[in-house]
């Protein structure tokens, strides 16, 4: 089908930007559901009464339902291609918010939470390939960062809803948002690299000129002389086989890079804000400040600022946007854990609420601008063709058990060694991470993936031809 506006390679891309990003925003809808569904099913007149333990199962099983998405998604991406894939995920999405909507008891609650999570995980991976695929090595990044916005708009969108409406009403316009998007995928082009990876050459140069237009020949000659030589040496895979590809630096630099940049995002403190906003806020603020209206504009401000990540990401180096960043974020969990202890020790020359509330939203902007945008750039940008959707979910799939056992034990680590002693710990997990990626993350700002692809190989094509 052809797009409703034209052929400017620039507005396609857009466009494909967009209908990620549509898919994205209801997944964050369904991530920050539970904060609108928990507290209506607990009044008193509730029609699905909880106990704890549902309530538990209800805010905690999408994780598990995604690492099951994470593992399914190489298999798909490879055998239907990117668009099939984006048509798919969507089924369970719907499936979810539309067994919510007619929900009668927690055990439809808990099936429709399986499949958002499900759908979830699955459009964790396929996002970073479709967008870092579809998008000119100019605009990549930019376009990267918008999922990140995209779903923190969708957590902002669904928490308002549910402040004004009931939260079926609630589901019923969150399910919009993935039926827009479905039908948006009917207008998207396969993906170039996909289509070479299956020989399809001519296909390749039709939608790699639809998207890109005439003004970015080399990337696709470096592409299709890439798959031409990859095809041509391309053997079975068995066990030995196997053991030979994990050990090329290829396939384990990207996902060693890509789980210290995960990690780095879980401990920076970003979910945790979103989950354990109130506490974290009354541990560090003091029990008198008003929790709920300084999560609000810790919630506004972490809108605004991944917005500015959009510009920073089309500005700057990767590199530099990491580490300042991530050294920014690092400085604010030392001086959290400072205030805390000297406060706790009765030193009053700080104690002032506009100290804490200043070092969380340092922490806050850090983590928006920098730290979690550039996750999901190099989750676009550092993995080989070959390896690139295997790559992307085994990596998804393990920040997904990151993501579980830092939300997990939150509530333990606080209480045996408060919260300076969590700031501390993960402070310390920060400075670790950014040590690593100091060493092994490439400088990828303007190159076409196929040149870091080569660049992670050892390869100079321009001295080759």
């Amino acid at each position: 089908m052809h797009l409703p506006f034209g052929k400017s390679p620039l507005l396609i891309q857009c466009f494909v930007c967009a209908t990620v990003c549509m898919n994205v925003l209801s997944n964050g809808c369904a991530y920050g559901f539970p904060a609108v569904l928990l507290p209506q099913l607990k009044l008193p007149d509730s029609p699905i009464p909880l106990t704890k333990a549902q309530e538990s199962w209800i805010a905690s099983i999408i994780t598990v339902a995604m690492l099951a998405g994470n593992l399914t998604m190489p298999l798909i991406l490879d055998k239907l291609g990117r668009k099939k894939a984006h048509f798919l995920i969507n089924i369970p999405a719907v499936i979810g918010w539309l067994l919510i909507m007619f929900a009668t008891n927690v055990q439809i609650i808990l099936i429709a939470r399986l499949m958002q999570g499900l759908s979830f995980g699955q459009m964790v991976p396929l996002r970073a390939v479709v967008i870092g695929e579809y998008s000119s090595p100019k605009n990549r990044g930019a376009f990267l960062t918008t999922t990140t916005v995209a779903q923190t708009l969708g957590m902002f969108v669904v928490h308002l809803l549910g402040s004004l409406i009931h939260w079926k009403m609630t589901a019923l316009i969150c399910v919009s948002f993935t039926l827009i998007s479905f039908i948006m995928t009917f207008f998207l082009p396969e993906s170039p690299s996909w289509l070479a990876s299956k020989g399809r050459y001519d296909d390749c140069k039709q939608h790699f000129h639809k998207l890109r237009g005439d003004q970015e020949e080399a990337e696709l000659n470096e592409l299709i002389q890439a798959r031409m030589e990859h095809n041509a040496k391309k053997t079975v895979i068995n066990l030995r086989n196997s053991v030979k590809i994990v050990r090329k630096v290829e396939f384990y630099k990207p996902i060693l890079l890509f789980l210290h940049v995960t990690l780095l995002v879980y401990v920076a403190g970003g979910m945790n804000l979103a989950v354990y906003g109130v506490t974290i806020v009354g541990l560090i603020m003091g029990p008198g400040v008003d929790a709920n209206f300084w999560l609000v504009e810790i919630d506004i401000l972490r809108i605004v600022t991944n917005i500015l990540a959009v510009f920073f990401m089309k500005a700057c180096l990767r590199r530099t946007v990491a580490f300042s960043t991530g050294v920014m974020c690092l400085i604010a969990h030392i001086a959290v854990v400072a205030h805390v202890i000297m406060i706790k020790q009765g030193i009053t020359l700080f104690d002032n609420i506009w100290i804490p509330a200043l070092l969380l939203n340092l922490q806050c902007f850090a983590v928006s601008a920098g730290v979690l945008p550039i996750m999901c750039v190099i989750a676009g940008e550092i993995f080989p063709l070959a390896y690139r959707s295997i790559g992307i979910s085994c990596g998804t799939a393990v920040a997904t058990l990151f993501h579980f056992l830092i939300l997990k034990t939150f509530p333990y680590l606080t209480s045996s060694v408060g919260i300076e002693g969590v700031y501390g710990i993960y402070g310390s997990v920060i400075l670790y991470c950014l040590i690593v990626m100091w060493f092994l993350m490439p400088e990828t700002k303007g190159r076409t993936l196929q040149q870091i692809e080569d660049k992670l190989k050892g390869i100079d094509r321009s001295a080759k031809q």
